[in-house]
């Protein structure tokens, strides 16, 4: 069987989706969970970004969180059940990928739970053998009572504190804010001192819990790449989050076409093209043109994106909302593809979303 020419990859959440499904179990299955989740990705931020610590790959929040998960007593069927519920697509979303199946080898590799993908599956009819995720088996762990309550005052005592903020050009702990920096080295105690101190399961479930974010996404593109034999210059990828940057970084390098959709500033460093969009038009005709003529076809595709591809403001919309969808090479495009892309993550996902890296 000859290899197929191009492949389409892409992440879930914020190309296809709208949720942030590990966040979302936090708040609905943790006290202030959401705040919670909220300080964990930033401190996330600054692991893989700031002081890039070894083997830390950006998005091991779900590894974070897992611990906290159990000891609040969170069961498998409980993710199942609360992820099945609320899958959110992105308008045009469930099209698009239909589309792509018939149009070249599709896939999906993404840091959420396994449930949840599994539950993406099930509404988009997509197969799930052509996803990668991040396995979680909570049923697995048998925590005592001593360390759940151990634990559950953690999380208090970290939701006391504020959310840690990162210069933009931060390269070392000293950095940041007297006050950040001791919420760091307070959560660096937490985590990679005491979780692992002899006779607490919480260093153990660290340890199990392996997100596919950051260089474990890129590790899984490789893995797809090499299954099927494509060139690198062959492969279209869409993120649009930190847990991209080295995916995007990869297919660039390789030629392929890399895309922000709706993605924050770490996506925009790392891609070559963007869109602002609140439906998924411009990612299903730049993926279109990739099949027919590959990089340069996508390349002539965003430099004759037509303005009347956007459209006027919908009545009510607060004012200086951007027209709708954008679509540009990043590199020399300005301020106005970014802050496009800014404003539409946040009014497609919503601001606490839209916030987490």
């Amino acid at each position: 069987m000859s290899s197929p020419s191009r492949i389409f990859v892409t992440d879930c959440e914020g190309p296809l989706t709208r949720n942030d499904n590990a966040m979302e179990i936090a708040a609905r299955f943790l006290p202030w969970g959401g705040e919670f989740f909220a300080r964990l990705s930033r401190y996330d931020d600054y692991l893989a970004d700031v002081v890039r610590k070894p083997g830390y790959n950006a998005g091991d929040t779900l590894s974070l969180i897992a611990p906290f998960f159990v000891a609040f007593g969170l069961r498998d069927s409980d993710v199942q059940a609360f992820s099945a519920d609320n899958v959110l697509l992105v308008p045009g979303a469930a099209e698009m990928l239909a589309e792509m199946q018939k149009l070249m080898p599709s896939f999906i590799i993404s840091t959420s739970y396994t449930p949840y993908i599994r539950a993406l599956c099930d509404v988009m009819r997509f197969p799930f053998d052509n996803c990668r995720c991040t396995e979680m088996a909570l049923n697995a762990w048998a925590m005592d009572e001593a360390e759940k309550v151990w634990l559950r005052d953690w999380l208090q005592r970290i939701v006391q504190r504020p959310v840690i903020q990162i210069p933009a050009e931060a390269s070392v702990l000293a950095d940041l804010s007297a006050d950040d920096r001791a919420s760091v080295r307070e959560l660096d105690g937490l985590f990679w001192d005491e979780m692992s101190a002899a006779g607490h399961l919480s260093g153990e479930i660290l340890a199990a819990v392996r997100p596919v974010g950051g260089g474990m996404k890129l590790a899984a593109l490789e893995g797809i790449v090499a299954d099927l034999d494509v060139r690198g210059e062959d492969v279209m990828y869409v993120g649009d989050s930190i847990t991209d940057a080295p995916p995007f970084a990869a297919v660039r390098q390789w030629g392929g076409v890399s895309l922000s959709f709706n993605g924050n500033g770490y996506a925009l460093a790392a891609a070559q093209y963007a869109a602002a969009s609140a439906d998924t038009r411009p990612t299903l005709e730049l993926a279109r043109a990739f099949v027919a003529g590959g990089s340069a076809a996508v390349a002539a595709a965003v430099d004759e994106w037509p303005s009347e591809h956007e459209a006027p403001r919908p009545p009510g919309d607060e004012p200086g909302a951007p027209a709708l969808p954008q679509v540009g090479a990043i590199d020399g495009a300005g301020d106005g593809l970014a802050s496009a892309s800014a404003w539409a993550r946040t009014h497609v996902r919503g601001e606490p979303i839209a916030r987490l890296g």
